[in-house]
Parts: structure tokens; sequence; C-alpha cells
């Protein structure tokens, strides 16, 4: 048995990010200092601070439209992202509740950690209250927190993180720093321009604008999307950290990190916005960032009806990620053809949670259309020919029985396989695309190339290219050579552990998820070879 005090101690630790050489850069100061939070056992508050609002105070930065006449209001695209639904998200609900029924017993410390950025306000809220965090009972209605945990990702949440510490290892993992002290209507809220008559927001918000230049820069979304995660041993104590996901570390060591922030890609510009409908006659904004946070979420997108939001990941998607076919011969009774894929994101890809891969189906077709090899076949969610525990690396490929699979393998401790977060201590395979300009030489160990990629020459850089030997001395020409690049946002590995979990919660995700298209195209070609 394991000492409960200790192991609850460590994982409070958490935050405490494993030492990234070379990956701070220079961050913006606060104005002024910014106070450490007490807790209510040191400073008895004699009233509470309201700390946040829901979307429907900003109703003013609604009905706004571009130079163009289109549509750009802010709340609305808000709306249809995964930054408003990521408390409702039905994968991380049924992943939250799989973990706490395998460990019940760190219930509090998994619900913590995780509230802290899928219901960022309501865990902040309460934390400055003094209430211990619940997921279940703040999604629950009636709950006090349930407005602000409904909302997610929220704007009174972005928008109100102080600069103090962004960029710093001790911000990863949701440790962003809030006023948790000043009131409303003196609470400040930053935005990217110098803010005009804003004593309207004031009067209608209770909050007072303030220009702040780190809203514009990735080190904002770095403190969510960098996150380590604590993993058990076999004893069940906590013994290190791991790299659930970190595009900003891999953004930092890519050729995109001095002028292409994370908003500049995720946040499309527009240009003449009158950034508020109240008061009127404000002036116009060029650029202005739209919030519509695409991502790549776009099976969890469709699963819960924001069907535009799901049509803006999979655009996004598709705009920076390819597939060609360099070259296709036949040679001596063999078909050879080479693929390359390519990236253009300032990150991994595939990138963020381990669950999510891309990989190439490639079909060849003989003169009289019949299909004489395919590679990378989709049936239900899993690929067929895909090895377990998992598909290694490929630089060739001459066997139906092999698949290029861009994706992240997590290991435990013991070096086995594993989906489960808690137990998940290193990657076996790291073989997504990394950025243009990565240096793999001098990646730390959190974002380095994993598996036999790492021995690939014709790997990285922003892309990778696979040849394909297919015999086909038995077979009439010419022959038609077709890839695709497919892309799931949950591997079937991840759906099989699932099935595994007995809670309602998981079960009836499973039943939805089933109905829903398992993967997506995002880039194909053809070639035919005489």
């Amino acid at each position: 048995m394991f000492d409960m005090k200790n192991l609850l101690l460590a994982a409070a630790l958490v935050v405490l990010v494993v030492t990234i050489s070379g990956c701070q850069q220079p961050v913006e100061k606060p104005a002024e200092e910014v106070k450490a939070t007490p807790t209510p056992a040191e400073t008895p508050r004699p009233e509470r601070v309201e700390l946040f609002s829901t979307s429907s105070t900003c109703f003013c930065h609604d009905g706004l439209r571009d130079s163009g006449g289109n549509d750009v209001s802010i709340v609305s695209e808000w709306k249809m992202s995964m930054m408003s639904h990521a408390s409702k998200d039905p994968y991380w609900r049924a992943k939250v509740s799989y973990e706490i029924e395998k460990f019940p017993e760190l219930r509090d410390v998994i619900e913590e950690k995780c509230a802290r950025c899928h219901m960022p306000m309501a865990s902040v809220q309460a934390t400055s209250d003094g209430i211990p965090v619940s997921i279940e009972e703040f999604m629950s209605p009636g709950n006090p927190m349930s407005p602000l945990a409904e909302e997610g990702i929220s704007c009174t949440l972005c928008h109100q993180i102080l600069p103090g510490n962004l960029g710093e290892k001790d911000s990863f993992s949701g440790n962003f720093i809030i006023d948790m002290e000043t009131k409303k209507p003196d609470r400040k809220i930053f935005g990217p321009y110098t803010p005009v008559r804003g004593q309207a927001m004031r009067n209608s918000a209770g909050f007072t604008p303030v220009f702040g230049e780190h809203v514009g820069k990735a080190e904002l979304c770095a403190v969510c999307h960098t996150l380590y995660t604590p993993f058990l041993d076999d004893d069940g104590k906590v013994v290190g950290e791991f790299p659930e996901q970190t595009p900003y570390l891999e953004w930092l060591n890519s050729k995109f990190s001095p002028s292409t922030p994370c908003q500049k890609c995720h946040m499309p510009q527009a240009d003449g916005v009158r950034i508020s409908t109240m008061p009127p006659n404000l002036p116009e904004r060029s650029p202005f960032f739209r919030h519509t946070f695409a991502g790549a979420n776009v099976q969890m997108l469709g699963m819960i009806g924001a069907d535009e939001g799901a049509r803006n990941a999979e655009e996004l998607l598709k705009s920076f990620i390819g597939l060609r076919i360099v070259s296709a011969e036949e040679k001596d009774g063999k078909v050879r053809v080479v693929v390359e894929v390519e990236n253009k994101a300032g990150h991994k890809f595939p990138t963020g949670f381990p669950s999510r891969r891309a990989w190439i189906h490639l079909m060849v077709y003989d003169g009289d259309g019949n299909i004489v090899f395919e590679s990378g076949r989709l049936e239900g969610s899993r690929i067929v020919g895909e090895s377990r525990p998992y598909e290694p690396h490929h630089d060739v490929i001459a066997s139906e029985d092999d698949v290029q699979i861009y994706e992240a393998v997590m290991v435990d401790v013991n070096g086995n396989v594993t989906q489960t977060l808690l137990r998940a201590a290193d990657y076996v395979k790291d073989n997504r695309i990394p950025p243009e300009g990565f240096d793999a030489e001098n990646a730390v160990d959190d974002i380095a190339v994993k598996g036999k990629a790492s021995e690939d020459g014709n790997f990285g850089n922003g892309r990778d290219a696979v040849t394909y030997i297919i015999d086909v001395s038995s077979a009439r020409g010419p022959f038609e050579v077709r890839a695709e690049l497919m892309y799931q946002s949950i591997s079937s590995p991840f759906l099989e552990d699932l099935e595994k979990a007995s809670s309602e919660e998981v079960r009836g995700f499973l039943k939805d998820f089933s109905e829903v298209e398992q993967a997506i195209v995002i880039s194909s070609a053809s070639a035919t070879v005489s």
C-alpha cells in the first residue's frame, strides 16, 4: 500500500514541469506586482470576489462585420469551437471517468488537474472560494458553479490571464495567474488594442479593458496546451511527469516561433472590424483575429452538433497538411511508388492528445479496375494490418500487412504500451511529422522523435517520404495508384481500452461515437503507371 498523504503531495507537484533548456521566451511583465494567491485558511475573505462572467455579458461583441461584410461575431464563432465545449467534450468526459474508475483514490487529484483547463472559470472560482473541485457536481444543473463550468474556456478566463509567468515552465499545465483580489468593475480585462471609451465595458460587463500585448502571443496558449500529467509505478506511487501534449514546445523548436504564434493560424484574420457594437462608431481594427479557434477535433465537434466548427477544423487540417505522389513507375514486374506527406503547421502533425493519429491509405488498381495492393484500409475504427501492441514506423513498405501510421504511443514504467494517462511514463514511438525547421538533434526528450523514425533519412523537417514496392508480375496494366492521408482524433487502441470501462458515461460515449464517421480524408493524390 502507498502512503496517501505523500501521494497527494506528490501529485500536487505535477505543475513543476521538467526543466526544458532553451524553451523560455522573453515575456511582458505586468505593470504592477502580482500578489500571491492567499488560501482561505491564511487570509479569511470578508466577502466573495466574483472573478468571472459568462459570455452572455459579452453580447456587444456579436453582430460584427469585416470590411467585406462577412460576419465575424466573436461570441457566435467561439460557441462553435471546442473551446466553448471543453467541459462538455464527450471524449474528455469519458476518459476522465475511466481514469477515476481505475484510480478512485485519486479522484480529487484527477478532477483538479483536468478541470483546471477544461472548466477553468469554475475551477479558479472554486479555489478562490475554498470549495473542492468536482467535475460532476459543477456540471449538475442548479450547482452555483454550473454556469461557469458549462462555458468551458470562455472570454473572461483567457482575457484575464496575467502576463507574469507566461512562457516560463511554471506556467504550463494550467498554472496561469488570475487576479484573485480586485473586485468588479476594476478587474482588468486584456485585449490586443488600446481601449477606446472603456467605461462602456465597465458599465455593461463589469470589467476594465486594458491593452495586453500578451494576448497575441503563443505563451498565452501554452499555459494549457503544454500539459504534463503525473504517472504511477506498479505500487500506485507518483514517480514522475509525462509530456501529455507539447505543441508549444514543438513550435519553439521550429522555424515558426519567431514570427508565427498560435493565434495567427488558429484565429483567421479579418480587416476593418469595429470590435464592439456599443458604444457606436468605434474605430475599425486591422488585423482582427476571429475567434473560430479551429483545431483538429473534427469528430467531437460533429458529435456535439457544432457543424460549423467541424467544418472549420477540417478546412484547417486540409490547408496545412498535404500528400503527394512524388514518383510512380513499373519495372521488372514491380510498381515502385514514393508518397510524401508534408506538414506546414507550426507543430507536429498530429499534435495534442496522444489518441490522435494519421496514416497513408494506398491502393493500386490493375488495368481491369481490380485492387492488386492495398495498405491502410479502415474497417470500423481499426486499420487493417495494424500490428499490436503498435505498428512501427516504415521507410519502405512491400506488404499489405504494413501501414505507415503517424502517432505517439505511450508506455508505462515497465515499457508496456498503455492508453491510461496515469500509467504513461514515456513514448516508445513518436513519428508524428515535426514542423519545418525542427532541430531533431537538439530537441529535448519531451518532444524528440522516438522509435525507428529517428533512423529514417526520409523523415523530418516538415515531411516524410515512404516508398511502396508492389509485385504486379501476375497483373495487367496500366496501373492506377491512389493515395489518401487519413486522420482520426481517437484511434482504435484508445477506443478498445475504453470498452473495458463500466461507467454509463463511457458506455454512452462509445455508442454515440460508433455512429459518427471514424476517419476523414485530409489529402489525396493519384497517378497512372503504364
